[in-house]
């Protein structure tokens, strides 16, 4: 086993680690990292722990040893069993973290050999390896569906990681520290109503809401409170991570009609306060293209409009 540029076994972003399969000496194994540092809307972590996701692929490849790095390499072209590739996450990452790791497939089964295999762990800012919480998304880590995630087996010697799995289970219990303002399984808790509104209003918004319920789905920073329909006209409620200031900003929401046919000149933009993203559209895409129009309205200021401090005390008790 060889690393580029190095001599022990920590991975940079920059470097990979690669050497001979130990069945196959014709099978080059690279192992590559990357992150993803917004894991905190994944999942309830302890307050402070400003936790990091760090993925971890094991790809092998057919090729002898007198043939160069490969980093132009695109999909595995060989296979490595499942033992082999938990061997090299060893290798790369070191006992301490790979005792953390979880093996994460697509499929309900994990094959015995693959060309590549993917693992993950969580660190906390301190770089200290972490459970991930019971409520995690694993889904929102690459954008796909995880049917099966496998904690890997520690290490013999991590005695007190093996008795806290036994005892509790591989993935954390993030009760105690739970949100207030979230539900059990991490997502934010949004009061709403509706008033004298139809049926595709309320589909709309019901859609809206299911999104803005997903923390760090419009920006890391945005906390909904609350989202009332009244007409076709819904206003959204929320805060911009700990600051006091409550904002409220009004959704115009279209109907299917609107939705179906191409607006003229600036219509759309002056009735509804942003460009569509495609049309026609459906409903979901109209509250997609909104969340999305939204994340680059947070990034940059703020939606809507603050409220006076006078206007609405209770609202400073919430969150």
């Amino acid at each position: 086993m060889t690393s580029e540029g190095r001599s022990d076994i920590r991975l940079r972003p920059d470097q990979r680690l690669y050497g001979p399969s130990i069945a196959d000496n014709d099978t080059r194994v690279l192992v590559s990292h990357s992150f993803h540092p917004y894991a905190n809307d994944l999942g309830t972590f302890p307050p402070g722990s400003a936790p990091m996701f760090v993925r971890v692929a094991v790809s092998a490849y057919r090729m002898s040893e007198s043939e160069p790095p490969l980093q132009w390499q695109s999909g595995p072209t060989a296979g490595i069993s499942v033992t082999e590739a938990e061997g090299w996450l060893r290798g790369g990452l070191g006992d301490q973290w790979a005792d953390f790791a979880y093996l994460r497939s697509e499929s309900q089964d994990v094959p015995e050999r693959a060309g590549r295999y993917r693992f993950g762990f969580v660190m906390d800012v301190t770089g200290s390896p972490m459970l991930v919480p019971n409520n995690f998304d694993w889904s929102r880590v690459d954008g796909q569906l995880e049917e099966n995630v496998r904690k890997i087996e520690p290490s013999p010697a991590n005695i007190a990681l093996r008795q806290q799995i036994l005892r509790e289970g591989p993935f954390a219990d993030p009760t105690a520290y739970l949100d207030p303002r979230t539900t059990a399984d991490g997502r934010w808790r949004i009061e709403a109503s509706v008033r004298e509104a139809d049926r595709d209003a309320v589909e709309a918004i019901g859609l809206l809401a299911d999104l803005l319920s997903i923390r760090g789905y419009v920006h890391s920073a945005l906390v909904p409170l609350s989202l009332h329909l009244s007409g076709r006209t819904a206003t959204l409620t929320y805060r911009l991570g700990d600051r006091p200031e409550v904002y409220d900003a009004a959704v115009p929401v279209p109907s299917r009609a609107d939705m179906s046919a191409p607006a003229v000149s600036t219509d759309w933009i002056e009735r509804f306060g942003y460009h569509p993203p495609t049309f026609p559209m459906t409903t979901e895409q109209w509250a997609r293209g909104l969340c999305a129009f939204w994340t680059e309205m947070v990034a940059y200021g703020r939606i809507g409009d603050a409220r006076p401090p006078w206007s609405d005390r209770r609202m400073r008790s919430r969150g």
